[in-house]
């Protein structure tokens, strides 16, 4: 979610002036008399193809005769504040929309600094004959708002339905010679265009080439309905029906784990759960609950009034802040009574709280005014000092409190074991105010980079320095620097609720914890029982369902930026995977029946077979290996050799039904395919931690590839660098990749036994194919709304080579005790798979590499997938 930025084009003021070197009076501080003999060209394109906001581009190239006064700051460095004038009278203009002092644009990017070329006469192109100086502005934005957006010397203003560009440059180029101007409509096209378009040249959609001083262009556009609404989606009711998208989601999965409760008592003795881990469920659920509806409930109010549907309003927007401390109390409060705190914790968290919840409900106790706090010239350093401790205290009482309830569940569950029951209060504290720390900085440097992004041509000296003489239009002006500290003390005023946001998102992964704890307990007792009695049942395979949703699912569900229907994928992927569980039922190696009895295979198979099963699997596969060469001519008495070997194989389809009777295996299955049929683990719980772990060194690069091209690639990267807390996600992204690809290993190893195929790659793309087929779903919305998706297929073929070598791994762990027979894992695999199956599975992976390669290489030539929003001006 990209943070907010309360400072708006409309909240910067502008000073302007010149200075006494360069000429210029108060009241033409641009001297805009000497850029009349200028030529200029404009160029605006709309793209609207495979992106959820449009992208609005423009290219702006003026060239200044070396006669005006400031035309030697265009060529110094970028820094200077002459060269900032000089590009600002011709970009911004003096007195830009009547603002005074620092002006920012915060909608409008730019990938470098402008180009500032020299022009030569071409009949001496000698260095002293250099008559003029060319600029090319290139600057571009997203159109994400019904609000004005300005592009260089273009504003867009968009409606419900249509949006109306116009041509409107700086006065002190208007009267310059405007020798082309474009306007490239996109794909939508261009519903009416004043004054009417001559014929294009070059392609151009829509063109003029007046030749004299700028005509007032203006283009009517209606956009597709999905580019008209993702760029409402902060105005009511579109912002209402986004965040209770998001706070439904959280419901269905409360309502899930409420469903697993009440189907516990249900179970016979024998599977009764333990009282801990449901305890620890039933809980979290509660807690669940609680927090969702402080923070989503917030957001979903804030949503419904449409507190950030206008950035003129900035002022306005920021006496929402303060509200964060509070539900960032509350919120961090419960979570830090549900992760039962020793008496030190106890009074640590009723400190924090005390600290942050009487300046966020009583603000004007401390002279805190919100629209004044974010303004120059700013308040008393205690107000901001107060602001600074309640802002500290709330966001750690938030990050203890969840740090608190993810170690209750995952000590509770059996999923980790501390030395100490109760965490220990200084190495809590300590972690927290690092993490604290960490999140600070990183959010700071955002700050500092966007506020340099939006305000880099606003004088950093005081405004009457711009004047000649001392005499100043604006002596009232605070100036830079005041502006730049209040930027920054609203950066600060927003900080909680930003990391309440981004921290109140990550609750998926407590429930995934409370989700493994109790699905642990369901395998205790199992360890002698029949293949067919081994896999989970009952709650607990509803409980393996919801797993795959909470920690394996995309995070997929928004059209037209809007996650109204991000609910519908939490069902999507769990009846996904349902579905293909029903499909395969009957049709797995433990399914088919003896040959005699009729009985099926998994209800005579036991754990207590392993050790028999793999001396018979290693003798099948030797006896294998000498038919092969046999069949080669390396032996004399082949016949009679062959014979033996034909009748020893056939003695090893000897089996044993349920009763103690005689019986034999199906016919087309052999003691290999029963052997990797137990998996490696005794316990399908054990198979899942397992394959869990197995999972982890494959992924890293994978991992790596898909952090890559989701936030440090092309346009990402822009968007990483300037959002509040784009680096720190960096990381986090990392690790919750690794943290999906773990639990889409526990659910492989879980369902081992009741997956069909022999093989583990063929036991692995049952569940790929589970993961896909939401994948494919929005996949197939997003092409039909003409939305990005570049990066799906990365996620779902990356997914599905991580658990194919998994189930490879899985099928090597099964032999593990021969690994000291063979040289290598590969000579290993290929004795357990042997021929057929070897080259299948090589086949299969090569043609996984290949398409994995292809898709990056796309992405790579390509420069990455567009981001789905514009960037740290949007609201949360």
């Amino acid at each position: 979610m990209a943070c907010l930025v309360v400072l708006g084009p409309a909240a910067a003021p502008t000073a302007y002036g010149a200075t006494a070197q360069s000429g210029g009076t108060p009241s033409d501080p641009c001297t805009s008399q000497g850029l009349k003999t200028a030529e200029v060209e404009a160029a605006l394109r709309l793209d609207h193809d495979d992106r959820t906001y449009t992208k609005v581009v423009s290219e702006l190239t003026i060239t200044v005769p070396l006669a005006w006064p400031l035309a030697d700051g265009l060529l110094l460095d970028p820094r200077s504040d002459r060269y900032r004038k000089a590009m600002r009278c011709l970009v911004r203009g003096p007195a830009s929309r009547g603002l005074k002092g620092v002006e920012t644009n915060w909608q409008e990017w730019r990938t470098g600094e402008p180009t500032v070329t020299p022009v030569r006469d071409v009949p001496a192109p000698d260095e002293g004959s250099a008559r003029s100086v060319e600029v090319v502005v290139r600057a571009h934005g997203w159109v994400d708002q019904r609000d004005k957006l300005r592009i260089g010397p273009w504003t867009v203003h968009v409606g419900r339905a249509k949006w109306a560009v116009h041509l409107t440059p700086p006065d002190p180029i208007r009267s310059a010679t405007w020798q082309r101007i474009t306007v490239d409509p996109g794909s939508s096209g261009a519903v009416s265009a004043k004054p009417e378009a001559a014929v294009g040249r070059n392609g151009d959609r829509l063109a003029w080439y007046p030749d004299a001083a700028a005509p007032p262009v203006e283009v009517r556009i209606a956009p597709a309905w999905p580019r008209a609404y993702a760029a409402q989606d902060d105005n009511p009711p579109f912002a209402a029906l986004d965040k209770a998208g998001f706070m439904s989601w959280w419901l269905v999965l409360v309502a899930a784990l409420g469903c697993v409760l009440v189907m516990l008592p249900r179970l016979p003795r024998p599977g009764r759960a333990d009282p801990r881990a449901r305890d620890d469920l039933r809980g979290w659920a509660l807690v669940l609950l609680c927090v969702v509806a402080v923070v989503q409930g917030r957001n979903l109010y804030l949503g419904a009034i449409g507190a950030f549907g206008d950035n003129d309003k900035w002022r306005e927007q920021a006496a929402h802040a303060p509200w964060a401390w509070l539900t960032a109390t509350v919120a961090g409060g419960i979570l830090l009574f549900f992760g039962r705190p020793g008496k030190a914790l106890a009074v640590t968290g009723v400190l924090l709280g005390a600290v942050s919840v009487v300046p966020a409900v009583r603000p004007g106790l401390f002279g805190l005014d919100p629209k004044t706090f974010v303004a120059a010239p700013g308040p008393a350093d205690l107000t901001t000092a107060a602001v600074v401790a309640v802002t500290v205290c709330s966001t750690a009482l938030l990050l203890l409190g969840g740090v608190a309830a993810v170690r209750r569940l995952a000590v509770g569950g059996g999923l980790y074991s501390p030395r100490r029951a109760r965490p220990r209060p200084r190495a809590l504290l300590t972690g927290t105010l690092i993490l604290l720390v960490v999140l600070g900085v990183c959010y700071a440097a955002a700050a500092e980079r966007d506020w340099n992004r939006a305000s880099w041509l606003s004088p950093h000296i005081d405004p009457g320095g711009w004047l000649p003489g001392s005499a100043s239009p604006f002596p009232d002006d605070p100036g830079y620097g005041a502006w730049h500290r209040a930027e920054l003390r609203s950066n600060l005023l927003w900080f909680t609720h930003n990391v309440q946001n981004w921290w109140c998102a990550l609750l998926w992964i407590p429930s995934g914890l409370a989700v493994l704890g109790l699905l642990r307990t369901g395998a205790e007792g199992t360890a002698d029982a029949t293949v067919a009695l081994r896999g989970p049942a009952g709650p607990y395979r509803l409980l393996v369902l919801l797993l795959f949703p909470v920690m394996v699912a995309l995070n997929i569900g928004e059209y037209t930026a809007s996650g109204a229907l991000s609910w519908v994928w939490f069902f999507a992927y769990l009846f996904a995977l349902a579905g293909l569980l029903r499909l395969a039922s009957g049709r797995t190696v433990g399914d088919k029946r003896l040959e005699r009895s009729g009985e099926p295979l998994a209800r005579t198979l036991r754990v207590s077979h392993r050790p028999v099963l793999l001396d018979r699997a290693r003798t099948y596969r030797e006896r294998h290996a000498q038919l092969r060469r046999l069949d080669h001519g390396q032996a004399d008495d082949a016949t009679v050799r062959r014979r033996d070997l034909e009748t020893g194989l056939r003695r090893m389809h000897r089996w044993r039904s349920s009763r103690g009777g005689r019986d034999r295996l199906p016919h087309d299955v052999s003691v290999v395919d029963v052997a990797l049929v137990l998996g490696p683990g005794d316990t399908w719980w054990g198979n899942g931690v397992r394959a869990a772990r197995l999972t982890q060194p494959v992924a890293l690069p994978l991992t790596a590839g898909l952090v890559w091209a989701n936030q440090l690639h092309g346009e990402e990267l822009t968007s990483t660098l300037h959002e509040r807390l784009g680096l720190p996600d960096v990381l986090l992204q990392f690790l919750l990749w690794q943290v999906g690809y773990a639990a889409a290993g526990m659910v492989l190893g879980v369902l081992w036994h009741q997956l069909p195929g022999r093989r583990g790659p063929a036991k692995a793309f049952c569940v790929a194919l589970a993961y896909a087929l939401p994948a494919g779903l929005f996949a197939l919305g997003n092409w039909i709304l003409g939305e990005e998706q570049t990066g799906l297929a990365f996620a779902v073929a990356a997914m599905l080579l991580v658990l194919t070598l998994t189930g490879i791994l899985m099928d090597l762990e099964t032999f593990r005790e021969e690994h000291r027979y063979w040289r290598g894992r590969i000579a290993r695999l290929y004795s357990v798979y042997q021929m057929r199956f070897f080259s299948v599975q090589v086949a299969w992976l090569l043609a996984q590499a290949a398409a994995i390669a292809t898709i990056w290489q796309f992405l790579a030539e390509t420069g990455g997938s567009p981001p789905e929003n514009s960037g740290v001006s949007r609201t949360p």
